[in-house]
């Protein structure tokens, strides 16, 4: 009998070491839950994978085409790593890296979990497992990073992520339900990003503020401050005038873009503080960006 859904794009982001078995179980572990849970919860996992979705085009980094032609447009994202951190993309450490920080700073729920089947130490490629440990060490304060040894475990994850995921998505659209009925008041939320794009020859950044809310950001304001105590701040060419906002509103579901002027003094990696008002009263979200 047929039944009505939502359809969810997840990402499903991995670099190459990730055993082919394992992105096999997760495949069957969605499968799995679209047959036993997708009527019960209104919606149906679509899993999305730059192996099977991506179209081939020339003119941009291969990132840049990913991000616009695949992660963008993804609800949720599940990122596996084994003992490879991934090959490094203009703005981050590796193509999973950006698209766990881009998914992420759009409110996106993504989950993070490592393979830690047993392999033949003489097989690991060592810089890129200390590149891994290091990243990983560095996302620790802000991510439960789940391990998994074998099939069970890994199918259980991803069962739990899945309902995790779909349950927040429920929430917001409950949400959107009453602020169109008129129950609920808009709310904004503004997350910050890095985009770079190469013009004439010259790599121009920018710094991407994304309204993902249904409520406009008022009186928006950006904080740079350097991660470490080598580099400046990167100078953004914000609308202020004096002590005045950054952006007087931001406009739901919209994005603004400020060029980022930066030199070789400047810092690689910053913490960026975003402020806005809306009927709650003052909000603020903070992420860590990176320039290649």
């Amino acid at each position: 009998m047929a039944f009505s859904a939502s359809v969810r794009r997840l990402l499903i982001s991995s670099p190459g070491d990730v055993p082919r078995t394992d992105l096999l179980v997760i495949q069957q572990s969605i499968n799995r839950w679209n047959g036993v849970y997708g009527e019960q919860f209104g919606s149906i996992i679509m899993p999305i994978s730059w192996g099977t979705h991506a179209a081939a085009e020339f003119g941009q980094p291969p990132q840049e085409i990913l991000n616009r032609q695949l992660v963008d447009k993804c609800d949720a994202c599940i990122a596996i790593f084994a003992n490879r951190l991934g090959t490094p993309t203009d703005l981050h450490e590796s193509g999973t890296a950006e698209e766990i920080s881009r998914l992420s700073e759009s409110g996106k729920h993504v989950g993070i979990l490592r393979c830690r089947r047993p392999v033949d130490a003489s097989t690991i490629d060592l810089p890129q497992a200390t590149r891994l440990n290091e990243y990983i060490a560095g996302i620790e304060s802000s991510a439960l990073i789940l391990d998994y040894a074998n099939d069970a475990d890994l199918a259980r994850h991803v069962e739990t992520i899945l309902v995790a995921t779909v349950s927040r998505e429920e929430a917001r659209n409950d949400f959107q339900l009453k602020y169109v009925q008129g129950e609920e008041e808009p709310i904004a939320e503004v997350w910050p990003r890095v985009d770079s794009a190469d013009r004439a020859g010259r790599r121009n950044w920018h710094l991407v503020l994304h309204n993902t809310g249904y409520g406009p950001a008022r009186d928006v304001r950006v904080e740079i401050e350097a991660d470490s105590p080598s580099g400046y701040p990167w100078e953004i060419a914000t609308e202020r005038e004096g002590d005045g906002p950054d952006l007087a509103v931001l406009a739901p579901r919209s994005e603004v873009r400020f060029q980022i002027a930066a030199s070789l003094a400047s810092a690689t990696q910053v913490k960026c503080t975003v402020s806005w008002t809306d009927f709650r009263g003052d909000q603020k979200n903070v992420a860590s960006l990176r320039l290649a």
